[in-house]
């Protein structure tokens, strides 16, 4: 406010300016001003951030808000320690990123996952992936790879260049068929024979399955069968996922053991990891990039606070994708959304992991990052 004074009494008495603002309209803005000034102020901004809004700037290194897609995100005071670097893309394939569950190292972990053998994830969303430098994990449907029915699918041979590329190769079955109500025999050739499947075209030790509709968490014959082929399975929606399957509210647990005392199947354990899925904000904000941008800021960041309490990286978003296009599909992620997404990932310091990352200790029952 003392600035647009000062700015206003600046230009009524330089002696070369024959434009005189009347003090009518000086008043006026004035107080529009000071108006904007208090309600930003009540609104937790700082004078730094106010000016840079009235200003139009864009923060740098050291300043609180990030525009992006034309708008302003701001970022919780507990973030500054990981202020917007310029650092250079790493376009390593090395897949362990040397990530601990210290605090020390970060707590900022977000983990990607793309389901549904989708041609674009090739296309367009791995060129955004390199230029960032991060690796993802990639479930792929046997049965889909190279159908080029109602949407194009993925190949063999994009798929071999994904794995070429860094990225993590998983199942997701045979056929894409929801699994609770198959006969055992059928289960096996869902789950162990597109393990099979994957191996036999030159993926590398598929150890996930991802369950159709993630809807299988509480069926036992289910788990047992995944638990035969595989270590993780990727199963349920929340917000977060917790290391040591103990941060959900509902259920209260200690480790991740797949069944308690009473020989009961477990909410939380290795076989229902738990992702918040991107297009449930894509088809409820009827791709809104702006809002869809918001609420990605919103869970990749609602760990940290988590983490910093308990003092060691336990609280991970894992988000989840299909197609990366334009079409506004119910499936779909735009794709400047999705780049302006990887961006904000890559320039605020976050650690992109591979759900091949995970570990599990048999000793705690609990799960870990490799290192």
């Amino acid at each position: 406010m003392i600035l647009f004074d000062n700015s206003i009494r600046h230009l009524n008495d330089n002696k070369n300016n024959n434009f005189k603002i009347p003090f009518s309209i000086t008043l006026l803005l004035s107080i529009s001003f000071s108006s904007l000034f208090l309600f930003l102020l009540l609104g937790g901004f700082s004078v730094t951030d106010i000016w840079a809004i009235t200003t139009n700037q864009k923060h740098g290194r050291h300043g609180k808000l990030i525009t992006t897609l034309g708008i302003a995100i701001k970022i919780p005071k507990s973030h500054h320690n990981n202020p917007i670097t310029n650092a250079k893309p790493n376009h390593s394939n090395d897949k362990s990123v040397g990530v601990t569950n210290s605090i020390g190292n970060s707590s900022k972990v977000v983990i990607l996952t793309f389901g549904d053998t989708e041609k674009s994830q090739f296309t367009t969303a791995m060129p955004i992936l390199d230029q960032y430098g991060i690796k993802a994990s990639f479930f792929i449907t046997c049965s889909y790879v190279g159908d080029q029915g109602q949407t194009q699918r993925l190949s063999w041979s994009d798929i071999l260049a994904l794995q070429q590329d860094g990225q993590d190769i998983e199942s997701k079955g045979m056929t894409h068929a929801d699994l609770n109500n198959l006969s055992p025999n059928v289960l096996d050739f869902e789950i162990g024979g597109s393990k099979q499947c994957l191996e036999n075209h030159g993926i590398n030790s598929p150890n996930i399955f991802a369950v159709v509709h993630g809807d299988a968490w509480n069926n036992p014959v289910v788990i047992d069968t995944i638990s035969k082929y595989y270590g993780f399975a990727d199963n349920g929606f929340a917000n977060l996922m917790f290391l040591r399957c103990d941060g959900y509210n509902s259920n209260k647990q200690t480790d991740c053991r797949t069944y308690d005392d009473n020989g009961m199947l477990t909410y939380a354990n290795r076989y229902s990891i738990r992702e918040e899925s991107h297009n449930s904000w894509d088809q409820s904000y009827l791709h809104n990039d702006q809002l869809i941008f918001q609420k990605f800021v919103e869970g990749v960041n609602s760990g940290i606070g988590f983490n910093n309490k308990k003092g060691m990286a336990d609280a991970i978003p894992i988000v989840a994708y299909h197609i990366i296009d334009n079409s506004k599909d119910p499936s779909s992620t735009d794709e400047n959304l999705f780049a302006a997404e990887m961006k904000y990932l890559h320039d605020n310091g976050f650690k992109v992991i591979p759900m091949s990352d995970l570990g599990y200790d048999e000793s705690t029952n609990s799960m870990y990052i490799k290192q």
